[in-house]
């Protein structure tokens, strides 16, 4: 059916022909209807989008059809006007609510209904440019969405595999707020002595934050040509290496319009040493098996990429084999339950030490349950991540 077609619902000859006149003079097309049950059925086969009804007609009276046609689930908005001889308030306030959009009262006259006319097909054509700008716009989400859980996708291939090598076993929990996360770890080996960890947490969320992730990953890999090796071999010590990475991270960074908290450290595993460099990020947790206490390493530290003449320091620790290491992002202390309460420090630092004599996998398994307990069915507010790492010791 053409867009200006209206259809007249009237179980009275005469008036159908009145008002077929009347609208073929101001220019729109109608086709009618003999009761509500025809006009349900013109209305569904048809694709009209404007009505013209009585009110007092036998079975479906004009009230009970607006009635029905609201109640429909159906794509297209049904414009309904109520035509009757009633006046009188209490009727037009009954139309009304039944969902009828407008009321002209018989006999009609023919300027008034020009006016109510022209007012339904604008409507409807503001409706059908509404629905075709929607339906673009579900169109743009879905490919969005798809291309979102693409990255997410390859940011979780990203991810490295457990480590339960000779000197050392990892463990690893990892939440994105979104898509896409700011958060970022990884650990590799490097020649028969070292292995390299790292966690970071890029500010804000979202795509932007990925993309940093993405290029500091890229710098920070496990080539030989790559930034760590190159730190590794051209420096005289180790917390050489540590700081130089850092800071090589942030000059490369600061003109990159986003900042990232990160701990970057270094194992050797003929010794037990770990040397890391603190940036802004929350202090890593030291678990002594020997006595089961967990302490903090590191106290500060510059964001990476905030501040050109940002300065950086090494700290080390020493791990006695069945010492672990708890790496984290503030995303994972600072999720909230639905009273806005943080899970806090204490209470993983807490849950650390009663699972001490658990796998690193059993532990993190356990704090992800908690978290998803804690947080409930709320999205997280934040990327969440946390990294376990125990020394195992090398044979000699």
């Amino acid at each position: 059916m053409v867009q200006n077609t209206a259809l007249i619902v009237d179980d009275d000859s005469t008036a159908r022909e009145i008002l077929t006149g009347m609208l073929d003079r101001i220019g729109c097309e109608s086709i009618a209807a003999n009761d509500g049950t025809e006009a349900l059925a013109t209305v569904d086969s048809s694709g009209i989008s404007v009505v013209l009804c009585d009110w007092d007609m036998p079975g479906i009276s004009g009230v009970d059809l607006c009635t029905q046609l609201r109640q429909r689930s159906e794509g297209r908005y049904i414009y309904f006007i109520l035509v009757s001889g009633r006046t009188e308030r209490d009727s037009i306030v009954a139309g009304l609510e039944a969902g009828a959009d407008d009321f002209i009262c018989k006999p009609v006259d023919l300027d008034e209904l020009t006016v109510k006319i022209k007012s339904a097909f604008r409507i409807i054509n503001l409706e059908r440019q509404l629905e075709e700008r929607n339906a673009r716009l579900q169109r743009a989400y879905a490919t969005v969405t798809e291309d979102l859980l693409i990255a997410g996708n390859i940011q979780s291939n990203l991810l490295p595999a457990p480590y339960p090598n000779e000197g050392c076993d990892t463990a690893w929990l990892f939440k994105p707020a979104h898509y896409v996360s700011g958060d970022m770890f990884d650990y590799f080996k490097f020649d028969d002595r070292y292995w390299i960890f790292f966690v970071m947490d890029v500010e804000g969320h979202g795509i932007p934050s990925a993309l940093t992730v993405f290029s500091v990953n890229n710098q920070l890999n496990p080539a030989a040509t790559g930034l760590c090796a190159r730190m590794l071999n051209n420096c005289n010590t180790v917390e050489e290496a540590c700081i130089g990475t850092v800071s090589e991270l942030n000059a490369l960074s600061v003109q990159g319009g986003r900042y990232f908290t990160m701990i970057y450290g270094v194992l050797d595993m003929e010794t037990g040493k770990v040397t890391m460099t603190q940036a802004g990020h929350p202090a890593v947790l030291h678990l002594s098996r020997s006595n089961g206490v967990v302490s903090e390493i590191g106290d500060g530290g510059m964001p990476v990429g905030l501040l050109e003449e940002a300065t950086y320091e090494a700290v080390s620790c020493q791990l006695q084999p069945g010492d672990r290491l708890f790496v984290y992002s503030d995303g994972t202390i600072e999720c909230t339950d639905v009273e806005e309460k943080l899970y806090g420090q204490a209470r993983m630092e807490a849950r650390i030490i009663e699972l001490k004599e658990q796998p690193v996998a059993s532990v993190c398994a356990r704090i992800d349950q908690d978290l998803s307990q804690w947080n409930g069915d709320k999205p997280f507010d934040d990327d969440v991540t946390l990294l376990a790492i125990e020394y195992t010791g090398v044979k000699k």
